[in-house]
């Protein structure tokens, strides 16, 4: 048994795919296997992983799909479903983004060195048109974070699969979410409910390739509200007080400005009512813009930029405003061709 399996999502990728196979099989670590779903791709994609499986015979395996899943939680479940994933250890790519030669190294050591459930590193945020870097993230977080926490420090993870090595037995029967935007952010935090432990990473070993120059949404309020239930499903059967606060404030930074944010950029979206949706959902279901001690000025102030940031977003949902913050982000982000992660 391998001690990792790197589990791809395909789809459409052969300008891609050949450029991540070689960063992988180029890592300084090689206790790993490769496999890969293929949502019927229309293009070389296939073909090019068959050159890779006759080149590394025994070390990678394709799984093709006779019918489009058409998202990537279902191709992922299909992964975990297959019975395929025998490493000790598994992550989860896409595919397109661009690794360091000791990427997996790294992530095991550290794994081995702290008995973690979970270990993450830090990547940044690639504009591949000119390839500035747009954003660098989780370069700070703790070494080794023991759970439940007893800080916010959950709220600021981020969201995504690609930078994060999971003990294959803690996913268990869980399962991401079938929808299309935060389905990885209500895994994680499935996840983290039954974990013991988080470590860190702190170097930079994963780029994330950010595509076209266009700010414009296709996201529709009904996938938006898909995650936000799921959000408010995990925080009523949460009984831990610490991770009740975290998942309260990560439904604030996730629904009440990152897909909001979203959907302002959607010209199809009537973004007053879906504000007035925002604040609803987010006093109803969580109370969290009364009584999360970790949306409190002083929790926030911790944090610098960011927090005082947060504490505005919260002030101007109260005074029923918030659609101005977004119209200075979007403003921002456009001026300075800059990209900002909370």
């Amino acid at each position: 048994m391998p001690e990792i399996t790197v589990v791809i999502t395909s789809y459409n990728l052969e300008s891609y795919i050949a450029g991540c196979l070689d960063e992988l099989f180029g890592q300084s670590f090689q206790d790993f296997n490769i496999l890969i779903v293929d949502d019927c791709s229309k293009d070389r994609t296939v073909l090019m992983i068959r050159d890779y499986q006759s080149n590394f015979p025994g070390r990678l395996r394709l799984i093709e799909r006779e019918k489009n899943l058409g998202s990537p939680a279902r191709t992922r479940n299909a992964a975990m479903d297959s019975g395929f994933i025998d490493g000790r250890f598994v992550i989860f790519l896409d595919g397109d983004d661009h690794l360091e030669p000791d990427f997996l190294e790294k992530l095991h050591t550290a794994a081995l060195r702290t008995n973690a459930d979970i270990t993450l590193c830090g990547y940044d945020r690639i504009d591949e048109q000119t390839g500035r870097v747009l954003c660098t993230e989780m370069t700070s977080f703790p070494i080794l974070l023991h759970l439940p926490p007893q800080d916010d420090s959950l709220c600021f993870i981020n969201g995504s699969l690609w930078n994060k090595l999971i003990r294959t037995d803690l996913i268990g029967n869980t399962r991401i979410p079938d929808f299309k935007v935060g389905e990885d952010v209500s895994f994680l935090q499935a996840l983290y409910a039954k974990a013991v432990s988080v470590a860190g990473v702190q170097d930079v070993l994963i780029h994330y390739g950010v595509r076209g120059g266009s700010v414009i949404s296709n996201t529709q309020p009904e996938t938006i509200r898909a995650f936000a239930d799921e959000l408010a499903q995990l925080y009523q059967a949460q009984r831990e007080p610490v991770l009740r606060e975290n998942l309260a404030r990560l439904a604030f930074i996730h629904i009440g400005i990152s897909m909001a944010a979203r959907a302002y950029d959607n010209p199809s979206v009537q973004i007053g009512e879906h504000l007035r949706w925002t604040r609803r959902y987010l006093y109803t279901q969580f109370d969290g813009l009364r009584t999360c001690r970790f949306l409190r000025l002083p929790s926030l102030v911790r944090h610098g930029v960011k927090g005082y940031a947060l504490y505005i977003c919260k002030l101007l949902y109260k005074f029923h405003c918030f659609s101005l913050f977004l119209f200075l982000y979007r403003f921002v982000r456009r001026l300075l061709h800059v990209d900002f992660k909370f």
